[in-house]
């Protein structure tokens, strides 16, 4: 019958429409605890390395409610081809040039006994398919001990939030054909890779002042422990990964720089940072420093 033929054909292409689908539905998940210097390990401390809520300079000293506000931006180094292949134990290309910069603001408020508390925020701005999310820190800073021109400051620090991205198959590589020299491992589409960048340290901080204050070269020095947490979320070939990686460790960060008040109202940092890292990369896979370099810049207004 004519009419049975018309609709044993529409059903058919749904069916045939369906197929994919269905097929895209089988499921891949692989659970890595990775060493700290793997290829990945090392890619996870150096993206979180971007986020370390570290000190602008000496200690804050703020009388018990007086508040000031803060924004800081912060460079991240841009990577090579070759850096960036750290899938597979560093043979997949991974999308790691998100942003080259990394901003937060902050809110500092004193506190009772001569601390000063630090509230800080970085907005979910997405660029080139990477945005942080719910991305916040919290510090502690008090003098430990100041002199006439020197002073030496303690800051304990933590950040709670993510970052996601299309970095196991960005934009670009899943526009190719599946299975090509450009798009090897089959993406089909942009993932939706999440990161976790908790961690949290301590700082001690030595500055010296000069002209009544209103110059304070400082020097400082931060252990940082993160635990750097990726879930993946990418559609490749037929297969929906829903991998996850986790990794810990602990790192330094070396930091010189000054604090310079503009007028009474504001006050201008720099710092430049140095973290160092270790990486392990085929074929060899002889240890290598692989450090993180980053300058930054703050105003602060003073209430």
């Amino acid at each position: 019958m004519p009419g049975r033929s018309v609709v044993q054909g529409l059903l058919g292409l749904v069916m045939a429409a369906a197929m994919p689908i269905a097929s895209a539905q089988e499921l891949l998940y692989d659970y890595e605890r990775e060493a700290f210097d793997s290829p990945e390990g090392w890619a996870m401390a150096h993206t979180v390395a971007a986020s370390l809520n570290l000190g602008t300079g000496a200690a804050r000293r703020l009388a018990a409610g007086e508040w000031h506000i803060s924004a800081e931006m912060s460079s991240i180094p841009h990577l090579s081809r070759e850096d960036q292949r750290v899938g597979f134990g560093g043979y997949k290309l991974e999308d790691m040039n998100k942003s080259p910069v990394f901003g937060r603001g902050r809110l500092h408020i004193g506190l009772p006994a001569a601390i000063s508390a630090e509230l800080s925020w970085t907005p979910p701005l997405e660029i080139n398919g990477g945005r942080p999310e719910h991305l916040f820190g919290l510090a502690l800073e008090r003098a430990l001990w100041q002199g006439e021109a020197w002073s030496l400051g303690a800051r304990v620090f933590a950040v709670r939030g993510d970052a996601s991205g299309d970095t196991t198959c960005s934009r670009s590589v899943a526009s190719q054909a599946p299975g090509t020299a450009g798009n090897p491992f089959g993406c089909r589409a942009p993932s939706d890779d999440t990161l976790r960048l908790d961690h949290e340290g301590v700082e001690l901080v030595a500055s010296r002042s000069f002209g009544d204050g209103r110059w304070q070269p400082f020097v400082a020095l931060a252990s940082t422990r993160m635990s750097p947490y990726v879930e993946i979320k990418a559609l490749v070939f037929d297969s929906l990964d829903l991998s996850e990686l986790e990794s810990s460790g602990t790192v330094q960060t070396l930091s010189a720089g000054t604090l310079l008040d503009l007028t009474p109202a504001w006050q201008l940092s720099m710092a430049l940072s140095w973290t160092p890292l270790e990486v392990r990369r085929p074929p060899q896979y002889n240890s290598r420093s692989h450090d993180f370099w980053s300058v930054r810049l703050g105003l602060a207004w003073k209430r």
